[in-house]
C-alpha cells in the first residue's frame, strides 16, 4: 500500500517529467476543449474521476500512474461522437485515445493498457479489465455516478434528455443501485456502499414528499 503523499509524489512526477509533462498538459487542454464543462460528462467529471482514481491507487504499488492518468483523461473523449456515429462511446474513446497517444509517440504497451482501461470503464459494454489501472478507472467512474454527485448528475442528465420524474426515479433502480456490486477494489466497495445508502435515503425521502407521507 502506498501512503497518500507517495501517491501525490508519483502523480506529480508525471507532469514534472520533461518527456511527458508538456504532452499531458496538451492532452488535458484538448479534452477540456472537446468535452467542455458540463458537470455530468464534461471536464468536471474527468477531474472528479481523477481524484477518485488516485485515491484508489493508494492501495496498489504496481499502478502505472502515467497509464492511469491518460486513461482517466481520455475515457470519455468519444462521447461527442456517440450520437452522431451511433457507436458506443467507450469504443470510440478507445479508438480516439489510440490515435492520439500514437501521435504523441507513446509505446505500444502504454497505448494498449490505456485503451484496455477505457474499454473497461463502461457499465453497458461489460468488458472485464485486464490491468489494475483498468479496475481503478472502472471503479472511479462508477463511484462518480453514486452518492450526492450521482444524484446531481442523474437529475441534470434527465433534464437534458427531457425524462419525466418517473423515468428519472426508474433510472436509479435500473442502473445506479446496481453499481455498488460492480466494484473491483476493496476501497471502492466501501465507498460505494456509503454512497449507495445515501441515494436510497434520498430517494426514500423524495418519494415520501411526493406522496405527502412525511
Amino acid at each position: 500500500m502506498m501512503r497518500e503523499p507517495e501517491v501525490r509524489k508519483a502523480a506529480d512526477s508525471i507532469n514534472d517529467d520533461a518527456n511527458h509533462g508538456k504532452t499531458i498538459s496538451e492532452i488535458e487542454h484538448m479534452v477540456m476543449d472537446t468535452l467542455g464543462y458540463d458537470p455530468v460528462h464534461g471536464f468536471p467529471h474527468i477531474e472528479r474521476v481523477m481524484k477518485l482514481a488516485f485515491k484508489l491507487a493508494e492501495d496498489f504499488r504496481e499502478v502505472n500512474f502515467l497509464v492511469l492518468k491518460l486513461a482517466v483523461l481520455l475515457h470519455d473523449i468519444g462521447r461527442v461522437e456517440e450520437e452522431t456515429l451511433h457507436k458506443h462511446h467507450a469504443l470510440l474513446s478507445a479508438e480516439m485515445a489510440k490515435n492520439i497517444l500514437a501521435q504523441y509517440g507513446f509505446t505500444e504497451n502504454i497505448i494498449n493498457n490505456v485503451t484496455d482501461a477505457i474499454l473497461a470503464h463502461s457499465y453497458t459494454l461489460r468488458y472485464e479489465p485486464k490491468t489494475i489501472e483498468g479496475r481503478i478507472l472502472s471503479d472511479a467512474d462508477k463511484l462518480d455516478a453514486l452518492g450526492a454527485v450521482g444524484i446531481m448528475r442523474v437529475f441534470m442528465e434527465s433534464a437534458y434528455r427531457r425524462r419525466t420524474l418517473e423515468e428519472t426515479i426508474s433510472h436509479f433502480y435500473e442502473k445506479l443501485f446496481k453499481l455498488k456490486d460492480l466494484m473491483w477494489t476493496e476501497k471502492a466497495k466501501k465507498m460505494a456502499e456509503k454512497r449507495h445508502r445515501y441515494m436510497i435515503e434520498f430517494l426514500d425521502r423524495l418519494e415520501k414528499e411526493i406522496e405527502a407521507e412525511e
